[in-house]
């Protein structure tokens, strides 16, 4: 084995909760140094935010071109991942709160509140190795609550508001907005391209089908699917 691929070796067996521990036997000693590359880049990129951090438990891997708002509303653990072109906005009421070894994929957003003015976003909690997939949009105005192990696939939306509609004279932009947060439990699936709407609580242990338009509460261990999703067996029963 050559140096580049012991030393990632070594680097995985240190951090295996949040990088992994296995080194793929097909892995070339130039793919290897490379990798190499990449993680001392991104550590220290996220060495120099998170001086800016509103708290930081420890490592900090930052990608490419990452737009970083407000960056003392934002609170990181420890090996906590931002990959390329990710943006993570943290001005808001509650701040932005991401536990050990959280991804944000790349091209993600996490947006909860406006670049120019206006009441603030709720917020946004993420919990112990939890992953947002590449292209998520978060829009955290109202809060939205992510429980630890929780997998988010490519372009999931979460939008906990809803724009008021009643007043037929008077336009929709100038209602108003409904906040009411989201909630999903530990241990959740949510496939690629679903959408949870404003309101809804997904209980533990659930699987969100891809595509899938979450309009009502889901029940922990519950497999679901549609549009509107509905319930297509609990997780245990069989096909």
């Amino acid at each position: 084995m050559g140096i580049g691929k012991v030393i990632y070796s070594r680097l995985l067996v240190a951090g295996r909760e949040e990088l992994g521990a296995v080194v793929d036997p097909t892995l070339t000693e130039f793919d290897a140094w490379g990798i190499l590359f990449r993680i001392g880049r991104n550590v220290l990129v996220g060495s120099l935010w998170r001086i800016r951090m509103g708290s930081s438990a420890g490592r900090l891997f930052v990608g490419r071109r990452v737009s970083i708002l407000s960056p003392r509303s934002i609170h990181v653990g420890r090996d906590v991942k931002i990959e390329d072109l990710a943006e993570v906005q943290g001005l808001s009421s509650g701040g932005i709160h991401l536990g050990d070894g959280v991804t944000i994929g790349r091209g993600a957003s996490i947006r909860p509140s406006s670049y120019y003015g206006g009441p603030l976003g709720e917020g946004l909690k993420v919990g112990s190795r939890s992953s947002i997939g590449a292209y998520c949009w978060i829009g955290a105005s109202g809060f939205v609550d992510i429980g630890s192990n929780v997998m988010l696939g490519p372009r999931v939306v979460i939008i906990p508001e809803n724009h008021n509609f009643e007043e037929t004279g008077t336009p929709i932009r100038d209602q108003g907005v409904e906040r009411m947060p989201v909630v999903i439990g530990d241990d959740c699936w949510i496939g690629a391209n679903a959408t949870i709407l404003a309101g809804v609580t997904i209980g533990a242990g659930s699987i969100v089908a891809a595509g899938a338009v979450v309009t009502r509460d889901v029940e922990s261990g519950s497999i679901v699917g549609g549009v509107p999703a509905r319930l297509l067996r609990k997780r245990g029963e069989g096909i």
